[in-house]
C-alpha cells in the first residue's frame, strides 16, 4: 500500500522545516512499528516546502499482524486473599483486560508467581490504524515555536488551511486543527492558488510541477544551484559557495527563480566581510567572485515568482543592495576616525551582564586572565607591576624581552577586543563583531598579531569553524570563554536543558577545540580557578546580596529580626568543581565520535586535566578496544580492582613474597613500570597499553590461579599482595579507570 500525506499552512519559516521533515518520517516509522504496520521493504520519505510538509510511504501492510500476548498483573498473595477470595487488585486487573476470573492464569515469573492473562488481538486493517496514527503524529512534530490561530487549540507551526491524505489513491478520513482530510492540494501562492484534485501518488509532484511548485527539496536545490552558477559564470565569475545560504533559500521558496544583478564598483573599497555579510545576511544574495577569489560587482538574487519582466526584479533588488552597502559605506568612514584604544573607555558604557559589570570589567579580566594562561603556557611574560591598562599607552616596539613583547600583544588585543560593538557597522551588521574589530585595528596601526587576535577571538563560532591561528588570538580566545563560563555560573546563570541564553555550551566547546587543535598542554583545573579568581569579587557580592534576601524571607516567615550577614562561605572551589563537571559532558560529547561512551567514561574518570592527553588517551584505548587482547587486559585489570577495592596502598617488601607466581608477577611489575612511564610520558598510549597487555596478562592469571590473595591466617603477606595489585592498578589507572569498561564476554 501506499499513503501520500500533505499538511498546507501559512509559509513555514525555512529553517523550521528541515527538522520538521526528519521529525516527521522518524515519528511516523516508529508508530508503524508500534502499530504492527511496518514490514519489509517499506520506504519513508519527507519532504517539505514554505506552504506544505509531505510525507510519502510505500509497502505499507494492509493490516496488522496478529498478536498473541500474555499480560501479568499482580502477584498472587495481592491478588487472593488467605481464603482464596479475589480481591480488589484481582477484580480491578480482571476488569480492566476486559476477562472474567475464570480466564486468569497463574504463571512463574521473575517476580514469583503472578496473575495473567493470554489472549489474540487480531489486526486491524491499516485504513483503520493510520487515521489516529497520523493525527497524533502531526500533533507531537516538534517546532521550535508553534502558534494558535481563530478559535482553536490547537498547537502547529502555522495555521493549516488544507490536507491531502490519500492511501492507495483513496482518501484517509482524519481532521488535525480543525481542517478534514481531503484529495486536493494547492499549488503556488500566487501564480496556482486554486485547489485542485490529486489523481494517483505516483502524479502528485508533477501535478505540482504544473502549478510552479517543486516540492522535493533536492530537486529544488539542484534547480535553484545550477541556474544561480549560471548567472554567475555570465557575470563572469563564480558563485561564492555557501551550503548554508543554499539551504536557507532552498526551503525559502517553492519555486526559484534566481537573477542577476549588479552593484558599484566603488563598494568593492569595502572590506570583503562587509560586502558578503550585507547581500548574504540581510537579503540572501549569493555572491560571486573571480577564478582567483576577488568579490565581483555582482551578485545572485533569488525570487519564488516567475515573473514576466526580469529586468524589473533585477532593478529592485539592486536598489536594495545599494542602499544597505551605501549604509555600510558611511559607517565604515565614520568608524575609522576613531582610533580602537580610544573607544576602550566607553566600554563602560556598555552592560556585559548587571552582575558581572560593563565591557571594561570584562575586558580587562580577559586580558589578565589571557596573559595569565601565555604565561602558563611558556609563550610569554609580564611584569606584575606594570599596570594592563598601560598597554594602550606603551608600544611593543618600546620592549626588548620577546616574551615580553607577546604578553603586550595579548593585553593589547584583548583591551580591544570589544571596541568594535561600539561601532555604526557592527551595529548594522553584528555578525561582524570581531572581524571589523581587526578591520580598524589594523587600519589604525596596530601590530598585525594584536589585529588578527582581535579579528580571530571569537572563533569557533560554531561546530566545526577555524579555531585562531594565532597563540595571541588563541589566549584571548580562550580567556573571554573562561570568563564568561566562570562569571555566568558564579551569579547562577547555568545553561539548562532548554535554555542557554549565553551559550555556555557553545563556550565551553569553544575552548576544548582551541585547546586540543593549537596542542596547548594547560591544565583546566588551573585554568577554571584562575577565571573564577577573575570574578570572585563580583560572584561574592551577587552571592551576598542572596544570602541577605534569603535571610529577610526567612526573618519574616518567622517574625523576628533578620540576622546581620556580612559575609558568605568560600565558593571558590566549589564553583571550579561545578565548572569542571560541566566540561566533563562537554569533553564526552567532543569524544563522541572518537570511541565508545563506555570507553570515554572510563578515560574521562581517570583524569582530564589535560586535555590534549586525555584526547590520546581516548583514541588509543577506542583503538585499543578493537584488538582481541583488549577484552583479556581489561579482565586483568578488573580482577584485582575487586581484590583492592577498599585498599588504599601500603608498602611492598619483596622479602615476603614467598610463592613463584607472586614472585614472578613482581619481577615483570619492576620491568614494566619504567617502560610504561617512560611510554606514558611520551604520550605514547598506544604503546603502553601493548606493553601492559603483552607482559602483564600471563603473570597476572597464573597469579590468580595459585595464590591466595586474601590469606585469613597471614595478614602481613595478605597486605603485601594487594600493595602489588595496587601498584599494578596504577598503572592501568594512568589510561583509564578500567572498572567503568563494559566487556562482551
Amino acid at each position: 500500500m501506499e499513503l501520500l500525506l500533505e499538511v498546507g499552512c501559512e509559509e513555514i519559516p525555512a529553517r523550521f522545516i528541515p527538522p520538521a521533515c526528519a521529525a516527521l518520517e522518524k515519528g511516523f516509522k516508529k508508530r508503524l512499528a508500534d502499530a504492527r504496520l511496518d514490514g519489509d521493504g517499506l520506504i519513508v520519505r519527507s519532504m517539505g516546502t514554505p506552504r506544505r510538509l509531505v510525507l510519502l510511504a510505500s509497502n505499507l501492510q494492509e493490516r496488522q499482524e496478529d498478536l498473541d500476548e500474555q499480560v501479568s498483573g499482580p502477584r498472587v498473595e495481592v491478588a487472593f486473599d488467605w481464603e482464596g477470595n479475589p480481591t480488589k487488585a484481582c477484580l480491578g486487573f480482571a476488569k480492566s483486560k476486559g476477562v472474567d476470573l475464570a480466564d486468569l492464569l497463574r504463571i512463574d515469573t521473575e517476580k514469583g508467581k503472578v496473575v495473567a492473562i493470554r489472549r489474540s488481538i487480531r489486526g486491524q486493517a491499516a485504513q483503520e490504524v493510520l487515521p489516529g496514527l497520523l493525527a497524533d503524529l502531526l500533533g507531537c512534530l516538534p517546532f521550535e515555536k508553534t502558534m494558535r490561530w481563530g478559535d482553536g487549540e490547537h498547537l502547529f507551526v502555522r495555521p493549516v488551511h488544507w490536507i491531502l491524505a490519500r492511501l492507495d489513491g483513496e482518501v484517509l478520513p482524519f481532521s488535525f486543527a480543525g481542517v478534514e482530510s481531503g484529495r486536493q492540494s494547492r499549488g503556488h501562492r500566487f501564480t496556482a492558488p486554486e485547489p485542485f484534485e490529486v489523481e494517483s501518488i505516483g502524479s502528485y509532484p508533477q501535478a505540482l510541477l504544473k502549478r510552479d511548485v517543486v516540492v522535493d527539496p533536492q530537486s529544488r536545490r539542484q534547480l535553484l544551484m545550477e541556474a544561480s552558477r549560471r548567472l554567475a559564470r555570465q557575470a563572469g565569475g563564480r558563485l561564492l559557495e555557501d551550503p548554508g545560504l543554499e539551504q536557507e533559500v532552498t526551503f525559502l521558496t517553492e519555486m526559484p527563480v534566481p537573477v542577476l544583478g549588479r552593484f558599484d564598483k566603488k563598494f568593492l573599497d569595502l572590506p570583503r566581510e562587509v560586502l558578503v555579510a550585507a547581500m548574504r545576511n540581510h537579503q540572501r544574495y549569493f555572491s560571486i567572485e573571480s577564478e582567483d577569489g576577488r568579490l565581483l560587482c555582482a551578485f545572485v538574487a533569488v525570487g519564488n515568482t516567475k515573473v514576466g519582466d526580469p529586468a524589473l526584479v533585477r532593478h529592485g533588488n539592486e536598489r536594495v543592495l545599494i542602499a544597505r552597502l551605501s549604509d555600510a559605506g558611511f559607517f565604515f568612514d565614520v568608524d575609522r576616525k576613531t582610533p580602537p584604544a580610544d573607544r576602550v573607555s566607553r566600554l563602560q558604557e556598555m552592560t556585559f551582564q548587571a552582575d558581572l559589570g560593563s565591557y571594561y570589567d570584562k575586558v580587562h579580566r580577559v586580558a589578565n586572565l589571557a596573559v595569565s594562561l601565555a604565561v602558563h603556557a611558556g609563550l610569554g611574560e609580564w611584569a606584575n607591576e606594570i599596570r594592563i591598562i598601560d598597554a594602550l599607552t606603551v608600544k611593543t616596539s618600546e620592549i626588548e624581552n620577546p616574551k615580553e613583547q607577546f604578553g603586550w600583544r595579548v593585553i593589547r588585543a584583548a583591551l580591544l577586543s570589544k571596541t568594535d560593538l561600539l561601532t555604526g557597522m557592527v551595529g548594522e551588521f553584528p555578525e561582524l563583531q570581531g572581524v571589523m574589530g581587526g578591520v580598524y585595528a589594523e587600519h589604525a596601526g596596530e601590530h598585525p598579531s594584536v589585529a588578527r587576535a582581535v579579528r580571530e577571538h571569537y572563533r569557533p563560532r560554531f561546530s566545526g569553524d577555524a579555531v585562531p591561528e594565532q597563540d595571541e588570538g588563541a589566549m584571548v580566545a580562550l580567556a573571554d570563554r573562561l570568563d564568561t563560563l566562570a562569571g555566568c555560573f558564579g551569579v547562577g546563570l547555568k545553561a539548562t536543558g532548554t535554555a542557554d541564553p549565553y551559550a555556555l555550551r557553545r563556550q565551553c566547546l569553544g575552548v576544548i577545540a582551541i585547546v586540543l587543535t593549537r596542542g596547548y598542554r594547560l591544565s583546566l583545573r588551573w585554568m577554571l580557578a584562575r577565571a573564577v579568581t577573575g570574578v570572585r569579587d563580583r560572584v561574592e557580592t551577587v552571592r551576598l546580596r542572596q544570602a541577605r534576601k534569603k535571610e529577610e524571607k526567612r526573618a519574616k516567615k518567622k517574625k523576628t529580626e533578620p540576622k546581620a550577614i556580612e559575609k558568605v562561605e568560600p565558593f571558590e572551589e566549589e564553583l571550579v568543581e561545578e565548572l569542571l563537571a560541566f566540561f566533563a559532558g562537554r569533553l564526552r560529547q567532543r569524544f563522541a565520535d572518537d570511541a565508545p561512551t563506555d570507553v570515554v567514561d572510563a578515560v574521562l574518570s581517570a583524569g582530564m586535566d589535560d586535555m590534549v592527553e586525555t584526547a590520546l588517551r581516548v583514541r588509543a584505548l577506542g583503538e585499543f578496544a578493537k584488538q582481541p587482547a583488549f577484552c583479556d587486559l581489561a579482565i586483568a585489570f578488573k580482577r584485582a580492582a575487586n581484590i583492592i577495592s577498599d585498599f588504599d596502598g601500603g608498602r611492598l617488601e619483596e622479602s615476603l613474597f614467598n610463592q613463584a607466581e607472586e614472585i614472578d608477577l613482581h619481577r615483570v611489575y619492576l620491568s614494566v613500570a619504567p617502560a610504561f612511564e617512560e611510554r606514558v610520558s611520551s604520550m605514547d598510549f598506544p604503546g603502553a597499553l601493548a606493553l601492559l597487555a603483552g607482559e602483564l596478562r600471563g603473570p597476572v592469571d597464573r597469579f590468580f590461579d595459585k595464590v591466595l590473595v586474601n590469606d585469613p591466617d597471614d595478614p602481613e603477606r595478605q597486605a603485601n599482595r594487594k600493595a602489588l595489585l595496587y601498584r599494578i592498578g596504577a598503572l592501568f589507572g594512568r589510561i583509564a579507570d578500567f572498572t567503568r569498561l563494559q566487556l562482551k564476554t
